[in-house]
């Protein structure tokens, strides 16, 4: 995670901020991520203070954001766990205004002007899932970001931070010096405590249920905290993995009962076998086999595998 909001602005909690992420998609150019940028704004701003819609910034602010949106068609679907869904993204046959790299950036000062008006140090917009790029649109998202440096990323309130793993965010900020000195700061985020996994997945599971008096988490709270530790606090390959088992086992169980390690472990263990044959000769197949059967226990590096 790098973040370029002020110390002063994080310990008095004087940022105005929302659950929305501003996503990069393969085909960007920059005024389709300003545009959602502007979005992301526009909707923290109306969040935190509904009656600044008749202000003349927001009331130019939604012109340019209706022209955002309507260029774009998009599709969200969603998983079980929150893993193995997908974003798509199609453009139709309107072009996005070109007003929107000329007016963006004023629009988006006016809007923070109105922030700072409103007694808020400023408003954090989060840029996220770069990790989902591939390396040609991940270089590509780094262009946009140093295009966007000058005309909004420096603009005073405007504090943004920028999610991803570890390899993503340092491809976006290490490739161009103007975009490092709009991100100084890099946190690793740790692995999540196995109680947090569970009662996030128990939110899921509540919010999710059909019959809320009597929900049944679809794999037992034993399986996940055997599975976890097995992922090293890889919290998306947990779900994955949990999402991969109930896909298959969903409905073929004991009716009426949540999913075991015991059901799990071998048709998670058959998917992972078939994959790993996908994309391996078969001596290194073999060799891996051989492998986890004598010395799964003992430390390796990518290179002695």
């Amino acid at each position: 995670t790098v973040t370029r909001c002020s110390p002063a602005a994080r310990s008095a909690a004087a940022c105005w901020a929302s659950d929305e992420l501003v996503p990069f998609y393969e085909a960007d150019a920059t005024e389709d991520v300003l545009g959602r940028l502007l979005g992301a704004l526009y909707d923290t701003v109306l969040g935190a203070q509904p009656r600044a819609s008749r202000a003349p910034a927001m009331q130019a602010a939604q012109q340019l954001v209706r022209v955002a949106r309507l260029t774009t068609a998009g599709g969200v679907s969603l998983s079980l766990f929150g893993v193995g869904g997908g974003v798509s993204k199609g453009v139709t046959p309107a072009t996005p205004n070109g007003a929107m790299l000329i007016d963006g950036p004023r629009v988006i000062r006016d809007l923070l002007d109105l922030v700072r008006a409103s007694g808020a140090a400023g408003v954090v917009v989060h840029l996220d899932n770069l990790e989902n790029l591939t390396e040609r649109a991940a270089d590509r998202a780094t262009d946009i970001l140093r295009s966007l440096r000058d005309p909004v990323l420096m603009l005073d309130g405007l504090h943004v931070i920028l999610v991803g793993t570890s390899a993503a965010v340092a491809t976006a900020t290490a490739s161009h010096a103007q975009v490092r000195s709009v991100f100084p700061t890099t946190l690793t985020v740790g692995a999540m405590p196995a109680s947090d996994v569970q009662d996030l997945l128990a939110a899921r599971y509540h919010y999710l249920a059909v019959e809320r008096h009597r929900p049944i988490p679809p794999v037992t709270h034993a399986a996940v905290a055997a599975l976890y530790p097995l992922f090293r606090g890889d919290l998306r390959s947990l779900l994955a993995a949990l999402d991969d088992g109930a896909r298959l086992l969903v409905g073929v169980t004991r009716h009426g009962a949540s999913i075991g390690l015991d059901e799990l472990r071998p048709a998670l263990r058959q998917r992972y076998d078939a994959t790993l044959r996908a994309r391996l000769d078969p001596r290194r197949h073999a060799q891996l086999e051989a492998w986890a059967r004598s010395g799964a226990a003992r430390q390796q590096t990518q290179q002695s595998l």
